[in-house]
């Protein structure tokens, strides 16, 4: 069965040479997307992480965030993705309640994490980033590899991604999407939209990647059809 970590290696085999991601001065092929994700993929394994483990990302529209989103799609991992506006009181439920065992995020957030990563039993894991351009950890991951991984076999009802209510009546919630609930989503964006591999169109990201419409209308539809992404 398709899965999101196959989806983006087969786009990478159709469109290796196209633009996948754009941001700022800097342009990322789709090749590079896929090679990146496996590397951080790779990463994951080596620090104790697989299938059906929770991997929290709390970024902004950047390329880290479609590089880690996918990244734990190979190793059929689950990404949790968080509101980039996260204070450490929410932050101590989101990543206690969704039993995330790693999180990704910006250098300049990783504060909060610190502040309450003892009362965290799970989420031992951090990783950040300053930016493509810039030394962190989350570079040196991706331009080490190795560049090539083994994805699991998912079936359509296995766990993609979870995300959380607005907890208007209480603490948020978190909510599971499937990998047939995004894949299919993007196929019946693509039917609407009436686009086709041969557009190669150009996607403007203006919803959060972090909002699961934003994260399949803006990041799942292009990469589906080998457009590119240009992030805000």
């Amino acid at each position: 069965m398709m899965s999101l970590g196959k989806m983006l290696a087969e786009s990478a085999g159709k469109y290796a040479e196209r633009v996948a991601v754009i941001h700022g001065d800097h342009r990322i092929t789709y090749r590079e997307l896929e090679r990146a994700a496996c590397a951080l993929a790779n990463h994951l394994r080596s620090i104790g992480l697989g299938q059906g483990d929770k991997v929290a990302l709390m970024l902004p529209n950047c390329p880290e965030f479609i590089i880690a989103y996918f990244g734990i799609q190979k190793i059929g991992g689950v990404a949790v993705t968080l509101h980039v506006q996260s204070t450490s009181y929410e932050l101590r439920h989101l990543l206690g309640n969704s039993d995330a065992k790693c999180l990704i995020t910006q250098g300049a957030l990783a504060k909060r994490f610190e502040e309450i990563r003892d009362e965290l039993p799970l989420c031992r894991r951090l990783i950040t980033t300053n930016g493509l351009e810039e030394d962190s950890p989350f570079r040196e991951i991706i331009v080490n590899g190795p560049f090539s991984t083994e994805i699991p076999e998912l079936e359509g009802d296995d766990p993609a991604v979870m995300i959380y209510t607005a907890g208007l009546t209480g603490k948020p919630l978190g909510a599971v999407l499937t990998h047939r609930n995004l894949l299919t989503q993007s196929v019946l964006l693509r039917t609407v939209c009436r686009r086709t591999e041969e557009d190669k169109d150009i996607g403007l990201a203006v919803i959060p990647f972090f909002h699961s419409f934003g994260a399949v209308v803006n990041m799942l539809l292009p990469l589906r059809i080998g457009a590119g992404v240009v992030l805000m």
